[in-house]
């Protein structure tokens, strides 16, 4: 009878447990809670030529990429990977496409185009403002990871949300840049005319809900692959990042690592010549030389180049001849326009821009120089949270000569005419540093010296290196300041109009923690642990360090009297 008792007050409780409310713990903050996030959805449109196949299988993926509005891809943005992208494989968008069942690599005759369409979703998105670029990987060869292989190359087709009727007018300008939409995600806070408005996410999270994304440009030209040298302006010595010399200690290599000695170094307090009044080739050539310099040479160093271009291998680096026999090369042509600095130099395609990588002085965490400062991968190099962003862009000149730069013809397009073997890239003593959050808002264009002596001997006096507020109309430019150029290492990126970019060092020139060290050879490097190929060329040589400032001569004191600004300033 006891237990009977107990059994039954047992299910008494349970059944008036039940007919109670049940409590929902929605007030904890141990971030066990999933906060109401954003999705991105809508359609996505390809037309173009029909897809390769393989073994029964679609090649290839559509390959939808989204960017933060406020700091988009280049060449207007500065932003090193997509917030989030979604991948359709082609076996979904082109459900009804025949292929082959072999296992070689068919690709039918592209006489004609087709269309097709797959839906596609994109999530979590925090609540923001955003643009969507899109592309067709038609090699399969899509790896978000890594930077060789992270965006369109030659003959994919791209496009993205972007105002589809003015692409169309635009159909045949191989330097178009399309229009991108804006993707708002959230509730739209105030904001000042002009500005990217904050946006907060609701209780029930949001849907921006069919967004068609079109895919229908064909790609014309592979990305602008090249390995960086540099040409000792007193010695004329040249040389290149494969070249492993003698160990070398610097501020932001202080283990003197062989692998990590910069191609070029540059004081923060680096002091160029004004232009000349009176233009010459003589007085162009001595301003030309008051600039560091580059020189960025299509392709691979001369002993990788079946390496890079080998298919078994992870590279696949589409590496065509120079002309006549093909047309591979860097395409050097106009922007439109001129640079800010002088009105008479044109502005020129590809643009060259040095980006600040994470402080790593000794090799601990980024072997490969990868991390960019001012990313939230910073973190987990520094320990600290992000610093600026903060960008040196260069100057590039046609045929080597700012003379010939000014004086032309330069190619209007990228056609085969615009096709060299390697190009120079002046280095501006000039830094633009962003809050990454705020790119949109610009930067502080911190430069250590306004005036200097004149390239031309015959002109006294200090003279204006450039129009301060000119250059603060500029793109990306809020300000103008005085100081110092923020000391540490600088990736190296060329970028076409189109998007396309290459940039060293990159995954393909060194090991991760993973792989091992590098272990350099007489044509290439490999890893000790996991074997696999290195090429040198792509690797953390190939940067510019921002050294400490000059020793001596007029210039000792300029950066006590005119620091690093703290908008430049890493955590």
């Amino acid at each position: 009878m006891l237990r009977r008792a107990l059994l039954l007050l047992v299910l008494v409780t349970i059944a008036m447990m039940a007919c109670t409310d049940v409590p929902i713990d929605d007030q904890r903050n141990d971030k066990r809670l999933f906060p109401p996030r954003g999705l991105i959805r809508g359609t996505v449109t390809y037309v173009g030529p029909p897809p390769c196949s393989k073994g029964g299988h679609i090649v290839g993926n559509a390959v939808v990429l989204v960017f933060d509005r406020r700091n988009p891809p280049p060449p207007n943005g500065f932003a090193t990977s997509a917030v989030n992208f979604v991948a359709v494989p082609g076996d979904v968008l082109f459900a009804n496409q025949p292929r082959t069942i072999a296992d070689d690599l068919y690709c039918p005759p592209d006489t004609s185009n087709i269309e097709a369409s797959a839906p596609f979703a994109v999530a979590p998105v925090e609540p923001g403002s955003y643009v969507i670029a899109a592309f067709y990987d038609r090699r399969g060869r899509f790896w978000p990871t890594f930077k060789f292989r992270n965006l369109p190359e030659a003959g994919d087709l791209a496009g993205g949300y972007i105002d589809v009727e003015d692409a169309r007018r635009n159909a045949g300008n191989l330097a178009y840049q399309p229009i991108y939409r804006p993707v708002d995600v959230g509730i739209r806070q105030p904001a000042p005319a002009g500005e990217i408005p904050d946006f907060t996410m609701g209780p029930n999270g949001y849907v921006a809900d069919n967004i068609p994304v079109s895919i229908q440009r064909v790609v014309p030209f592979t990305r602008p692959y090249f390995h960086p040298r540099h040409i000792d302006p007193i010695t004329k010595k040249e040389t290149s990042a494969e070249e492993i010399g003698e160990p070398l200690r610097s501020p932001a290599n202080t283990v003197a690592d062989p692998l990590a000695v910069p191609i070029l170094a540059m004081t923060q307090d680096v002091h160029v010549l004004a232009p000349p009044s009176n233009p010459t080739p003589q007085t162009l050539a001595a301003y030309q030389e008051g600039f560091q310099s580059l020189k960025l040479v299509w392709s691979v160093a001369k002993g990788e180049f079946d390496d890079a271009t080998d298919s078994r291998q992870p590279f696949g680096f589409q590496l065509p001849a120079l002309p006549p026999k093909g047309k591979g090369g860097l395409l050097v042509f106009a922007r439109g326009g001129s640079i800010p600095e002088n009105p008479a130099v044109p502005a020129l395609w590809p643009q060259v821009a040095l980006v600040k990588l994470a402080s790593d002085p000794e090799r601990k965490t980024d072997f490969q120089s990868l991390v960019v400062q001012g990313t939230p991968e910073e973190t987990l190099v520094t320990g600290k949270p992000p610093g600026p962003l903060v960008v040196i862009q260069g100057i590039t000149l046609l045929d080597d000569s700012l003379a010939r730069t000014i004086a032309g013809p330069v190619p209007a397009a990228p056609v085969t005419a615009a096709l060299r073997d390697h190009l120079t890239a002046l280095v501006r003593p000039a830094a633009i540093c962003f809050d990454p959050k705020r790119v949109d808002l610009g930067g502080v264009l911190v430069t250590p010296h306004l005036t200097g002596r004149s390239a031309d001997g015959s002109e006294s006096g200090e003279r204006p290196l450039f129009d301060p507020k000119v250059v603060a109309q500029q793109p990306h430019v809020r300000e103008v300041r005085r100081g110092c150029l923020p000391m540490g290492r600088y990736a190296i990126s060329l970028v076409y109009p189109t998007g396309q970019a290459w940039t060293v060092p990159n995954e393909s020139g060194g090991c991760s923690a993973q792989e091992g060290a590098v272990r350099v050879g007489d044509r290439v490097g490999t890893c000790s642990e996991k074997p696999r190929t290195v090429l040198l060329s792509q690797g953390s040589r190939g940067v510019v360090e921002i050294i400490g400032p000059s020793q001596e001569g007029i210039d000792a004191d300029i950066c006590t009297e005119f620091p690093v600004p703290r908008e430049c300033q890493a955590p």
